[in-house]
């Protein structure tokens, strides 16, 4: 085996254990979910259970969501997501905007990652139209509500206020770049630890400071804000033990950029990859010269896994060291810049912060 290939055996097998799963382990028994109670209180359906777990540690449990959806009769879903206390029980609360006879099915996710099978019951409640009802509101635990379906609905948490006039269409990204003097242009990421926020080396960067990692625009040449950017199927490149791993497929926004020997690279959805909450379509908006606005479904994908890199994050909270979006626009040229930050939360970077910075040129959607 190559010297290239020993290091990134190790670096995979590094992943697993920082995940939390033994590698030894791979082929162990997987997570059980059990749904104990399902009742409805006007649109409020509240689910109760429980998780079996093969390796039952404080930090896997940290690691673990019960991934739940709603479905209606016509197909329409609404997905949301648990966690669990010290003793491995969940509940969940979502005011709901489906109506008639609704199905459920729950599954394990641990560190963004299924383990065993999905639970399902075919009818599992009945909910009235309710008079009035709040679009997108959740109780407590309650994510957002979502059909699947590229939409431009806001997220059921409370978003972070947008001033100005939206910018629909394509930011087209400006690739990274480093002068030998040492600064920085066009986009690139950095990682931060710790309350002093210490970057992060990424041995793999081609910047000349390895604490930054330069990116480069993929086919869709940057993000848009009229339509999602969702991951490719597959995902990523390989499978162990059933479940996805190794280098990222996406290419939409960014192209794939190896981080510690693997490839991660930027997805958007409708539905959360991590926290399977509804993901609003991200949305800037420029006044007097300046940037505001929410990239809350901004994921990163990385190794099989998948970490909300967004701001606000789905639940419209902006946890640790997550900072609000903003920038500056140039209404003449196009030009743009835009940064914000966002916390990890789970996997081997569990609290650590994604520090990003966009540059280049908006082009607005055709008519």
């Amino acid at each position: 085996m190559s010297p290239k290939l020993v290091i990134r055996s190790l670096v995979l097998a590094l992943a697993a254990l920082m995940c939390g799963v033994p590698v030894a382990a791979q082929g162990a028994p997987a997570a059980k979910v059990t749904v104990s109670k399902v009742s409805v209180r006007e649109a409020k359906v509240t689910i109760t259970g429980s998780v079996r777990l093969a390796h039952d540690t404080a930090a896997i449990r940290r690691k673990t969501r019960v991934a739940l959806t709603l479905v209606n009769a016509k197909g329409k879903k609404e997905a949301f997501s648990a966690g669990l206390d010290g003793k491995r029980r969940f509940s969940a609360t979502k005011t709901t905007k489906l109506t008639g006879t609704l199905g459920l099915s729950a599954v394990v996710k641990i560190g963004g990652k299924r383990s065993g099978a999905i639970v399902t019951r075919k009818r599992a409640v009945t909910v009235k139209a309710v008079a009035n009802q709040a679009p997108g509101t959740a109780g407590p635990g309650g994510g957002g509500a979502s059909n699947g379906a590229p939409t431009t609905t806001t997220p059921s948490g409370p978003a972070a206020p947008v001033q100005g006039t939206p910018l629909v269409g394509l930011f087209r990204l400006d690739a990274g770049a480093q002068s030998a003097s040492g600064a920085l242009a066009g986009t690139y990421f950095q990682m931060l630890g710790g309350p002093s926020e210490s970057p992060l080396p990424n041995g793999d960067s081609t910047a000349l400071d390895k604490n930054y990692t330069l990116l480069r625009p993929g086919t869709d040449g940057g993000l848009r804000t009229d339509v999602y950017q969702p991951a490719p199927s597959p995902a990523f490149a390989g499978t162990v033990g059933g479940q996805p791993t190794g280098d990222a497929l996406a290419n939409r926004i960014v192209q794939p950029q190896t981080f510690f020997q693997i490839d991660f690279s930027i997805v958007t959805g409708a539905v959360d990859a991590q926290t399977l909450q509804a993901d609003p379509l991200p949305q800037i908006s420029t006044q007097d010269g300046k940037l505001t606005g929410q990239t809350t479904a901004w994921v990163a994908q990385w190794n099989g896994l998948s970490f909300n890199q967004g701001s606000p994050k789905p639940d419209g909270t902006s946890p640790g060291h997550t900072e609000p979006v903003s920038g500056t626009y140039d209404a003449a040229t196009g030009h743009f810049v835009l940064h914000w930050k966002s916390l990890i939360v789970g996997g081997p970077f569990d609290g650590y912060t994604g520090s990003w910075h966009l540059e280049g040129t908006f082009v607005p959607a055709a008519a």
